[in-house]
């Protein structure tokens, strides 16, 4: 039969021009049954459909084909990770020349990822780089990437600038990015260390609204870093806020006075981040030495430009409260046992107080273990475990010696 057209039913992402490309079908061509198998087969190798059939209807040799598709619900995005010589663009033009269909994402299972590190391989070994194009999933809490590595170059990270810098001045912040300097490029490295390391810089100083943007990279080769790159972070520091008040919603057992105290904030203060953190710990650990152990605190941020106030949100939720059951003492004699015990001074049925097992750590038990090692004359260890039963709403304690 002669293969009149191709229809392709189904499709959301692809194109019919693409799927007929890829399947390797002409119109004007002849067919016959096993043709049309070898084209399933192509497409569904790729790994861009879950479900694939098709029907052929023939009158006077004549044939149009009709496909009918799922297409794969896992598509990656691409990752480019140290391809320093080409731009995105250009790499995306040398991928499309053998994979007509990437848009910047490939299935997770098939034989398209194996297309794009061979077009990418090509492309490397045209401007005579050395190396292997490799590719592997790259998984996060919150991502999928199918990250793309050319292994055996040795591409080091000249230089740093921070075009923007200005209260945290772009001497500090290299000076801060040090690990990054000589180290092998790497492109997801790169985006993430800023964010993670010196975000809290600004944030230290009330630029809660500090921001660093997408890094770029060009080629810096010398004598003293050769084969390397410069790395520039532009970043955008914002303005400096001050505490006006914060909110609290949720709130039973504590006070808007304890909470406040425990958080450590007062009106006009520097919008210290670091601190404010360190604040919303202290709330939680607040409501722990009251039994409220799995108390969590949400925040959401109100900014006034205008007067560079932040005002604070607080949802608290306090959870049930827990009672004292029993302590545990393993690794003992029954004597020394029990005198570890009679130190112990929250009793049972007591409210818990999450408080009180780390001050024992640091005061009796590091007490009665430094006279234990000395009498034994035993190097020891200890570990402490507090272990929470839900259903009962009670918490053991247990102390072991090692």
């Amino acid at each position: 039969m002669r293969l009149e057209r191709v229809q392709v039913l189904g499709l959301k992402r692809l194109t019919t021009d693409q799927v007929v490309a890829l399947s390797g079908l002409q119109t004007g061509q002849m067919i016959d049954n096993a043709a049309l198998d070898a084209a399933a087969g192509k497409l569904l190798q790729s790994g861009l459909f879950r479900r694939l059939s098709y029907r052929v209807r023939s009158a006077n040799g004549a044939a149009p084909v009709t496909f009918e598709v799922e297409e794969s619900a896992v598509s990656l995005p691409v990752v480019f990770e140290n391809f320093v010589w080409f731009s995105d663009e250009e790499l995306a033009e040398a991928i499309k020349r053998d994979v007509p269909y990437f848009n910047g994402t490939a299935p997770a299972n098939g034989d398209t990822t194996d297309k794009i590190a061979a077009a990418l391989q090509r492309l490397i070994a045209s401007r005579n780089i050395k190396g292997t194009v490799e590719y592997l999933p790259y998984v996060s809490k919150d991502k999928q990437e199918l990250v793309f590595n050319v292994k055996g170059a040795h591409v080091p990270v000249c230089s740093l600038h921070f075009p923007g810098a200005s209260a945290v001045s772009e001497a500090d912040l290299v000076k801060a990015s040090r690990e990054l300097l000589n180290a092998e490029y790497s492109r997801k490295d790169v985006a993430t260390f800023a964010p993670l390391r010196l975000l809290p810089l600004y944030r230290r100083i009330g630029k809660l609204r500090a921001e660093f943007q997408t890094p770029t990279v060009s080629l810096q080769s010398s004598a003293q870093c050769p084969g390397g790159v410069a790395v520039t972070i532009p970043v955008e520091e914002g303005a400096t806020y001050r505490w006006a008040k914060s909110v609290w919603e949720g709130k039973e057992k504590l006070t808007v006075e304890d909470l406040a105290t425990a958080l450590g904030m007062n009106p006009g203060d520097l919008a210290d981040g670091i601190k404010i953190d360190a604040g919303v710990k202290n709330v939680e650990k607040a409501y722990g030495r009251r039994g409220h152990l799995m108390a969590s605190v949400r925040e959401s941020v109100e900014f006034d430009d205008a007067a560079s106030l932040v005002t604070y949100r607080f949802s608290i939720s306090e959870g049930p409260r827990y009672f004292m059951r029993n302590l545990i003492i393993n690794g003992l004699p029954a004597a020394d046992a029990d005198e570890l015990k009679s130190k112990w001074a929250l009793g049972t049925n007591a409210v818990f107080d999450a408080g009180y097992v780390d001050e024992f750590r640091r005061t009796s038990l590091r007490d009665f273990m430094t006279t234990y090692a000395q009498r034994t004359r035993n190097r020891v260890g200890v570990q402490v475990e507090t272990r929470p039963d839900s259903q009962k709403l009670s918490v053991d304690v247990v102390i072991t010696i090692k």
